[in-house]
């Protein structure tokens, strides 16, 4: 990010400074009777004083100074709103970033919430990213929400269509998993939607991670890897803070979801044999 306020803080600093320097100047000056270079000395200094009154009474010209470039445009525009980090999903290194932040904002987490389309990176033991993480804040009793997007929803069917091209199960969803865990962690709450899963949003108290979905083919599936953002509190001026806007995104969908006690007896005749027998709360 490149802009120069930091110059034009500095620069209007020194001027002060400069003013306060001529003023002992022109004393020294008048107790000398140096009368030409005195009123030399007096007319910069009212100029420099008449610019620094002007520019703060008026703040919008001294925006007019300020020269920014595209990054630093973003920035200013995106901090207002929340917007601590930015990942690009599509580079291993800031994938890596990305990974770490998450695990640390897990560490300090007081609740935690996730919606996502299968929420393996973050309830499936067998990935290891960031379970190990959120297995101990459960056995700590943190209270962690998640929503998944129904397998067997019209949602998932289109997404299945364009990923293995048909109306085929295409569910990195490890059912079994769910259940056991479900189980076996009390505070541990997990629902179905149907609709509305447009991105995984994972939060704590303290901030949120937005990765937005979309249908977007490349090599005959749908890539998945876009951009993340690490979104903290915030109260813009004008519209919302993200933190707020995610977070009452995910909100939306588990006021909308189905407990997965209830969705198990939904879906009944669509499960794979052999699964562990939910136990009743």
């Amino acid at each position: 990010m490149h802009s120069n306020r930091t110059k034009i803080h500095w620069s209007f600093t020194v001027a002060e400074i400069t003013i306060f320097i001529l003023t002992i100047v022109s004393v020294y000056l008048s107790q000398n009777s140096e009368w030409e270079w005195f009123l030399y000395v007096a007319i910069a200094s009212v100029l420099l004083f008449i610019a620094i009154k002007f520019f703060e009474a008026y703040p919008v010209a001294k925006e007019l100074l300020i020269r920014e470039d595209f990054a630093a445009k973003i920035a200013n525009s995106a901090v207002k709103y929340g917007v601590e980090q930015y990942f690009n999903m599509q580079d291993p290194e800031s994938q890596s970033s990305r990974n770490v932040s998450t695990q640390d904002a897990i560490k300090s987490a007081r609740q935690l919430w996730l919606c996502a389309n299968s929420g393996a990176s973050y309830i499936d033991p067998a990935l290891y990213r960031h379970w190990p993480f959120i297995e101990k804040k459960l056995e700590e009793g943190v209270e962690f929400r998640v929503v998944l997007l129904d397998p067997y929803s019209q949602e998932k069917k289109f997404r299945n269509m364009i990923n293995v091209g048909g109306e085929q199960f295409d569910s990195k969803i490890n059912l079994a998993n769910i259940i056991k865990l479900y189980n076996q962690y009390p505070n541990l709450e997990i629902a179905f939607a149907r609709h509305g899963m447009h991105a995984t949003v994972f939060a704590t108290d303290a901030c949120l991670f937005f990765d937005p979905y979309q249908v977007g083919v490349v090599g005959d599936r749908i890539e998945n890897r876009s951009f993340s953002i690490r979104v903290v509190h915030s109260e813009p001026t004008d519209g919302v803070g993200l933190y707020r806007l995610f977070k009452s995104h995910f909100d939306t969908l588990w006021r909308s979801s189905i407990e997965l006690s209830d969705w198990l007896k939904e879906v009944s005749e669509k499960l794979p044999e052999n699964l562990p027998q939910v136990k009743e709360r």
